[in-house]
């Protein structure tokens, strides 16, 4: 139950958009991504298909552009959102059943420290076999096409010196390196499917393979067995005693004290 006093405190409108986190940038940051925003596109990241009237029509594909902004941004710099998706218009032919659709769609991309553009896109499809993948095809179109035009508000390198025809023109001229070698050893492997070290030990299994094929087999030699210890046998005590009480003995002492 509410206390007393609890209806005068301020209350959050929950029909209001919540306000994102802001993290500032310092001004050292903000220097190194506004030199990398200036920067033009090498031609390795140029893409083009054929236009209207035998032109050629430049662009960069949607997997470049997000792999630029996270490069420039930092991965955890910088989120796109949906802000509007409008259907301009959804036909369906009787006889056929094919349905052509056509559909703008809205995206804000905003950075770290509350920076935001916002720019508009656009998806179609015409005779598609069903609604859903019409549906389907024009909104992902859609977003794509409005992410791409959104990202390039902010600078050069994510795509707004495409719009310079003569930088194009120049740019294209320039021949692109080939792509490097693909490394399957630079995968992302499921821990099934990583390779594993060969084990190093040996069993009787592998040692009688290796005799039956004749494959040289390499085992440890276990150490020498150190022999037990035997004593000598000894003469009796009653020999021993006899030895050192004979006269000869004796006589030996006296003719030294004398």
């Amino acid at each position: 139950m509410p206390a007393p006093g609890d209806q005068h405190q301020a209350w959050a409108n929950p029909f209001e958009e919540a306000k994102p986190r802001v993290s500032e940038w310092t001004a050292k940051e903000i220097a190194t991504i506004s030199s990398r925003l200036d920067k033009q596109l090498g031609p390795e990241y140029i893409s083009s298909r054929a236009g209207p009237g035998g032109s050629r029509v430049h662009y960069l594909t949607a997997e470049k552009v997000i792999g630029l902004a996270n490069e420039v941004f930092g991965f955890n710099g910088w989120s796109s959102s949906i802000q509007n998706i409008q259907v301009d218009f959804a036909d369906e032919n009787p006889q056929t059943q094919r349905v052509s659709i056509g559909l703008s769609v809205i995206v804000r991309v905003t950075l770290r420290d509350g920076t935001y553009h916002e720019d508009v896109g656009y998806g179609s499809i015409e005779n598609a076999k069903g609604k859903a993948m019409a549906f389907e095809k024009a909104k992902k179109e859609g977003t794509t096409d409005a992410l791409k035009r959104t990202l390039r508000n902010f600078g050069n390198v994510l795509g707004n010196c495409i719009y310079d025809q003569d930088y194009v023109k120049q740019v294209t001229k320039i021949k692109t390196q080939p792509n490097k070698k693909f490394d399957p050893d630079n995968l992302h492997r499921h821990s099934d499917f990583a390779k594993k070290e060969p084990t190093r030990d040996i069993t009787m299994s592998n040692l009688n393979n290796g005799a039956k094929t004749g494959a040289p087999t390499t085992a440890t030699t276990a150490p020498a067995a150190v022999p037990a210890f035997k004593p000598e046998p000894m003469d009796s005590f009653d020999d021993f005693l006899g030895g050192m009480l004979s006269s000869d003995g004796f006589e030996e002492l006296e003719a030294e004290h004398l």
